[in-house]
């Protein structure tokens, strides 16, 4: 039997040598100094030799309860390196599934496989949702760990401040979890029904009237604690009919002032088709006006604060008109319904009011012919609904 000061005395030679230990254990030194505890046994009359570590980092104890182990699976006809390899391979499979079984590392999985054909502004809004809303809580969890009570109260929290973003989220989920699902990663879709958030109010984009258009413009004139940028933004909103992302969103290349007209490009467009805006001589003059703030070369037409290569903040519009005493009455989404209410009434040709809506034909061939369509009966309605506005900034006082 070795004892530990025996296995300190021992000294290199020109060749390895055995010390051995008893049982088929035994310590090779090797000609360089260094000393390895090996374990030789045989199982159905097969030689093969277990590597149980270096002394001194495996002390003659441990080499001695690690030969015990591997003799008991020897005895029992299992071969103590296969049996050690496939235990460190499934700790790595164990891992390496708790890895990739994580909220964070399958939403990504997600997006990735989910991202193809989507409108860049699309997938802006779905990172930003599930960087703001949904990592912060679930990142780190186990994707088959999340239980429906901890979804339902997330999604009820967030509706108390953004109902729409709340839908979102719960779309996003219910599609996270079924890649899971997919994956083998979870076997249920803990994503509650519908019916947990409230029914969507059908008034979502309420309009103001036309007396209210008046006084908001007189109040947007008076330009009291107002940002310039912001301010031409929001008049560019009611000029043009266009949502209110693809005016924030505007790039000067997009914009041709001298024959008035705006090009607004189909990854910009909710309906990923590019949209044709003639613009008013107000929107030019406004336009003009914006340039000097925030010169062609900036490329944003309407940059961030804080960051000058993004566009202005989605909120910013609605800030506006919360500020100005309209919160709950108007949105800026709704302009374009007072625009089409306004048209509709005095019988104009639907299709010219759809057209400048950029509520095209869903058939895409029809619709890329079609982009410049109605174009002299767009460029007078959208004149004439600029000057329908200085009529109603005439007409009308502030009320409040």
């Amino acid at each position: 039997m070795l004892t530990v000061a025996k296995i300190n005395a021992a000294k290199p030679a020109a060749k390895a040598y055995k010390l051995a230990d008893g049982g088929g254990l035994y310590l090779l030194v090797q000609p360089s100094g260094a000393k390895l505890w090996r374990y030789k046994f045989r199982i159905g009359g097969v030689e093969g030799l277990d590597s149980l570590g270096r002394f001194p980092e495996v002390t003659l104890a441990q080499a001695r309860q690690a030969h015990a182990e591997s003799r008991r699976l020897v005895q029992q006809g299992i071969n103590p390196v296969l049996a050690r390899r496939e235990r460190k391979q499934a700790l790595i499979q164990s891992a390496l599934a708790r890895e990739m079984g994580s909220f964070a590392a399958v939403a990504a999985d997600w997006s990735a496989a989910t991202a193809h054909g989507l409108r860049r502004a699309t997938l802006a809004q779905r990172e930003r949702e599930l960087r703001n809303d949904l990592l912060p809580v679930f990142k780190s969890r186990q994707v088959d760990e999340i239980s429906r009570v901890e979804v339902t109260s997330l999604l009820k929290a967030v509706e108390k401040r953004a109902p729409e973003v709340a839908r979102n989220l719960r779309n996003y989920l219910w599609s996270i979890f079924e890649h899971a699902i997919d994956s083998g990663l979870m076997t249920a879709n803990p994503v509650p029904s519908i019916r947990v958030l409230r029914k969507r109010d059908q008034k979502n984009h309420p309009a103001l009237s036309g007396d209210q258009i008046g006084d908001f413009l007189r109040k947007l004139d008076s330009r009291s604690s107002l940002n310039e940028q912001t301010r031409i933004a929001m008049l560019l909103v009611m000029l043009t009919s266009c949502r209110k992302s693809e005016v924030i969103g505007g790039r000067w290349e997009e914009v041709d002032l001298n024959t008035g007209e705006w090009e607004i490009p189909a990854e910009r467009m909710k309906s990923g088709r590019a949209h044709w805006v003639p613009l008013s001589r107000q929107a030019i003059a406004l336009l003009r006006e914006l340039r000097a703030l925030s010169p062609a070369a900036r490329g944003v037409m309407f940059p961030n604060r804080r960051d000058p290569k993004r566009p202005m903040a989605n909120r910013s519009l609605n800030a506006v008109m919360d500020r100005l005493g309209y919160s709950g009455e108007g949105t800026p989404h709704g302009m374009r319904a007072a625009f089409s209410t306004h048209f509709n009434s005095r019988g104009e040709n639907a299709d010219v009011v759809e057209m400048c809506l950029a509520h095209a034909s869903k058939d895409k061939t029809r619709a890329a012919y079609n982009r410049h369509a109605y174009r002299e009966e767009r460029r007078v309605m959208l004149q004439q609904w600029a000057d329908q506005l200085d009529v109603l900034r005439r007409e009308h006082r502030v009320t409040s």
